[in-house]
């Protein structure tokens, strides 16, 4: 990940607190990588929905250009 070149590179930050740093930073984009899972399900159960208007909603507020990358 490149966070994680940078971090290496970083003299300022002992190695313990690259490790701890490197930790935190993986599970938030694991968490991040979740929510946008679980609002892309959101977004497709609403496109489903007979009872909501014909609003395209994965098109329209979707996160297709934001994907993440490592």
């Amino acid at each position: 990940m490149a966070y994680k070149q940078v971090l290496n590179t970083t003299q300022s930050l002992a190695v313990s607190e690259r490790a701890q740093l490197t930790r935190e930073l993986d599970t938030l984009r694991a968490e991040l990588n979740d929510v946008r899972t679980k609002y892309a399900a959101l977004l497709a159960k609403l496109d489903l929905d007979a009872g909501v208007s014909g609003t395209d909603y994965a098109a329209t507020v979707g996160l297709a250009a934001a994907q993440f990358t490592a």
